[in-house]
Protein backbone atom coordinates (compact mmCIF):
# COMPACT_ATOMS: atom_id res chain seq x y z
CA UNK A 1 0.00 0.00 0.00
CA UNK A 2 1.55 2.99 -0.96
CA UNK A 3 2.73 6.05 1.54
CA UNK A 4 0.26 8.86 1.55
CA UNK A 5 0.72 10.84 4.21
CA UNK A 6 3.59 12.15 6.14
CA UNK A 7 3.48 13.14 10.24
CA UNK A 8 6.75 14.70 11.45
CA UNK A 9 7.32 15.58 15.09
CA UNK A 10 8.33 18.94 15.98
CA UNK A 11 11.01 18.48 18.80
CA UNK A 12 14.09 17.16 17.29
CA UNK A 13 12.80 17.33 13.95
CA UNK A 14 12.20 20.62 12.88
CA UNK A 15 13.76 22.57 15.39
CA UNK A 16 15.73 21.75 18.10
CA UNK A 17 14.90 20.53 22.07
CA UNK A 18 17.73 20.41 24.23
CA UNK A 19 16.22 20.87 27.47
CA UNK A 20 19.24 20.68 29.09
CA UNK A 21 21.46 23.09 27.70
CA UNK A 22 18.21 25.86 27.27
CA UNK A 23 18.53 25.44 31.31
CA UNK A 24 22.62 26.13 31.31
CA UNK A 25 22.14 28.96 28.53
CA UNK A 26 19.84 30.93 30.26
CA UNK A 27 20.85 29.98 34.40
CA UNK A 28 24.53 29.43 33.80
CA UNK A 29 26.58 26.12 34.94
CA UNK A 30 27.21 27.27 38.37
CA UNK A 31 23.61 27.58 39.30
CA UNK A 32 22.59 24.26 37.52
CA UNK A 33 25.58 22.69 38.99
CA UNK A 34 24.45 23.32 42.31
CA UNK A 35 23.24 20.22 44.74
CA UNK A 36 19.66 19.83 44.65
CA UNK A 37 18.88 21.78 41.74
CA UNK A 38 16.38 20.17 39.30
CA UNK A 39 15.27 20.88 35.88
CA UNK A 40 12.64 22.25 35.43
CA UNK A 41 11.94 21.35 31.43
CA UNK A 42 13.44 17.89 31.71
CA UNK A 43 10.36 15.76 32.46
CA UNK A 44 9.74 18.02 35.47
CA UNK A 45 5.78 17.51 36.81
CA UNK A 46 4.87 20.87 35.45
CA UNK A 47 6.65 21.05 32.21
CA UNK A 48 4.59 17.60 31.45
CA UNK A 49 1.58 19.43 33.08
CA UNK A 50 2.43 22.53 30.73
CA UNK A 51 2.46 20.16 27.56
CA UNK A 52 -0.97 18.35 28.21
CA UNK A 53 -2.32 22.07 28.51
CA UNK A 54 -3.37 22.13 32.08
CA UNK A 55 -0.87 25.46 32.66
CA UNK A 56 -0.11 28.29 30.26
CA UNK A 57 4.03 28.76 30.85
CA UNK A 58 2.42 32.23 32.86
CA UNK A 59 0.22 29.99 34.55
CA UNK A 60 3.52 27.52 35.69
CA UNK A 61 5.76 30.36 36.26
CA UNK A 62 4.57 30.65 40.11
CA UNK A 63 4.91 26.92 39.95
CA UNK A 64 8.52 26.84 38.81
CA UNK A 65 9.24 29.16 41.66
CA UNK A 66 8.12 27.15 44.17
CA UNK A 67 9.03 23.54 43.63
CA UNK A 68 12.54 24.45 41.66
CA UNK A 69 13.41 27.09 44.11
CA UNK A 70 13.76 29.55 41.21
CA UNK A 71 13.54 33.55 41.49
CA UNK A 72 11.33 35.31 38.99
CA UNK A 73 14.31 36.58 36.70
CA UNK A 74 15.42 33.28 36.38
CA UNK A 75 12.35 31.73 34.90
CA UNK A 76 11.80 34.59 32.40
CA UNK A 77 15.70 33.88 31.25
CA UNK A 78 14.22 30.56 30.99
CA UNK A 79 11.63 31.58 28.82
CA UNK A 80 13.58 33.82 26.89
CA UNK A 81 16.24 30.84 26.24
CA UNK A 82 13.40 28.26 25.51
CA UNK A 83 12.38 30.57 22.47
CA UNK A 84 15.95 31.33 21.52
CA UNK A 85 16.86 28.00 20.64
CA UNK A 86 13.64 27.56 18.45
CA UNK A 87 15.81 27.67 15.57
CA UNK A 88 15.00 25.21 12.25
CA UNK A 89 17.11 22.37 11.91
CA UNK A 90 18.71 22.39 8.97
CA UNK A 91 17.36 20.39 5.83
CA UNK A 92 13.81 19.16 7.79
CA UNK A 93 11.48 21.89 5.93
CA UNK A 94 12.99 21.99 2.28
CA UNK A 95 12.16 18.09 2.83
CA UNK A 96 8.60 18.55 4.12
CA UNK A 97 8.25 21.03 0.49
CA UNK A 98 9.42 18.83 -1.40
CA UNK A 99 6.85 16.11 -0.38
CA UNK A 100 4.35 18.53 -0.50
CA UNK A 101 4.77 19.51 -4.01
CA UNK A 102 5.18 15.67 -4.92
CA UNK A 103 1.28 15.43 -3.78
CA UNK A 104 1.64 14.15 -0.15
CA UNK A 105 -0.20 15.22 2.28
CA UNK A 106 1.10 16.61 5.61
CA UNK A 107 0.68 16.56 8.91
CA UNK A 108 2.27 17.30 12.63
CA UNK A 109 2.34 15.02 16.04
CA UNK A 110 4.12 16.99 18.36
CA UNK A 111 4.65 16.93 22.58
CA UNK A 112 4.85 20.84 22.59
CA UNK A 113 2.81 23.82 24.78
CA UNK A 114 0.73 26.29 23.21
CA UNK A 115 3.35 29.21 23.44
CA UNK A 116 5.70 27.71 21.35
CA UNK A 117 3.41 26.52 18.46
CA UNK A 118 1.86 30.00 18.39
CA UNK A 119 5.91 31.51 18.33
CA UNK A 120 6.77 28.57 15.38
CA UNK A 121 3.57 29.86 13.77
CA UNK A 122 4.77 33.69 13.78
CA UNK A 123 8.43 32.63 13.20
CA UNK A 124 8.54 30.35 10.44
CA UNK A 125 5.90 29.71 7.16
CA UNK A 126 6.59 26.10 7.44
CA UNK A 127 3.06 25.52 9.98
CA UNK A 128 1.28 26.28 6.99
CA UNK A 129 2.16 23.25 5.09
CA UNK A 130 0.45 20.61 7.36
CA UNK A 131 -2.91 20.07 6.83
CA UNK A 132 -3.80 19.69 10.48
CA UNK A 133 -1.29 19.37 13.51
CA UNK A 134 -2.10 17.31 16.78
CA UNK A 135 -0.48 19.19 19.64
CA UNK A 136 -0.69 17.93 22.96
CA UNK A 137 -1.22 20.72 24.58
CA UNK A 138 -4.22 21.02 22.88
CA UNK A 139 -5.62 17.36 23.34
CA UNK A 140 -4.51 16.71 26.32
CA UNK A 141 -2.32 13.81 26.58
CA UNK A 142 1.33 12.95 25.14
CA UNK A 143 2.89 10.67 23.15
CA UNK A 144 3.00 7.36 23.12
CA UNK A 145 -0.72 7.50 24.51
CA UNK A 146 -2.64 6.04 21.55
CA UNK A 147 -5.33 8.48 21.52
CA UNK A 148 -2.92 11.48 20.40
CA UNK A 149 -2.12 9.39 17.67
CA UNK A 150 -5.85 8.48 16.96
CA UNK A 151 -6.83 12.09 16.88
CA UNK A 152 -4.44 12.27 13.81
CA UNK A 153 -6.77 9.77 12.39
CA UNK A 154 -9.51 11.18 13.20
CA UNK A 155 -8.80 14.88 12.50
CA UNK A 156 -7.26 13.73 8.88
CA UNK A 157 -9.64 10.90 7.82
CA UNK A 158 -6.01 8.53 7.29
CA UNK A 159 -5.71 4.87 6.70
CA UNK A 160 -2.85 4.54 9.08
CA UNK A 161 -1.69 1.94 7.04
CA UNK A 162 -0.76 4.73 4.00
CA UNK A 163 1.12 7.16 7.41
CA UNK A 164 4.57 7.55 7.80
CA UNK A 165 5.25 9.04 11.24
CA UNK A 166 9.13 10.57 12.03
CA UNK A 167 9.76 11.27 15.39
CA UNK A 168 13.19 11.11 17.40
CA UNK A 169 12.28 8.78 20.12
CA UNK A 170 11.81 5.35 19.03
CA UNK A 171 8.57 5.29 21.54
CA UNK A 172 6.90 7.45 20.20
CA UNK A 173 7.43 5.76 16.72
CA UNK A 174 6.62 2.28 19.00
CA UNK A 175 2.85 4.11 19.79
CA UNK A 176 2.51 5.22 15.89
CA UNK A 177 3.43 1.69 15.12
CA UNK A 178 0.90 0.43 17.48
CA UNK A 179 -1.77 1.99 15.95
CA UNK A 180 -1.22 0.66 12.57
CA UNK A 181 1.35 3.59 11.00
CA UNK A 182 4.57 2.81 9.99
CA UNK A 183 6.84 4.47 11.46
CA UNK A 184 10.93 5.70 11.26
CA UNK A 185 13.30 7.30 14.19
CA UNK A 186 13.82 10.73 12.87
CA UNK A 187 18.12 11.61 13.07
CA UNK A 188 18.48 14.07 9.98
CA UNK A 189 16.62 15.08 7.35
CA UNK A 190 19.18 13.35 4.75
CA UNK A 191 18.55 10.10 6.80
CA UNK A 192 14.87 11.10 6.62
CA UNK A 193 14.98 10.95 2.79
CA UNK A 194 16.75 7.69 2.79
CA UNK A 195 13.96 5.95 4.56
CA UNK A 196 11.64 8.03 2.39
CA UNK A 197 13.22 6.37 -0.91
CA UNK A 198 13.48 2.84 0.53
CA UNK A 199 9.64 2.92 1.40
CA UNK A 200 9.31 4.00 -2.18
CA UNK A 201 8.24 7.47 -1.36
CA UNK A 202 8.05 9.64 -4.52
CA UNK A 203 9.27 13.20 -4.70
Amino acid sequence: MPIRNIVFDIGNVVVPWDPHAIVRDALGDERVDQPGFRSPFARSETWIAVNRGEHSLEEAKPLFIERHGLADDEVDRLYQALFDSMVLLEGTVPLMRDLAAAGHRLFALTDNVREIVAHLRRRYDFWDLFEHAAVSAEIGVLKPDPRIYQHLIDAGSLDPQETLFFDDLPRNVAGAEAVGMIGRVFTTAQAARCDLAQLDVIM
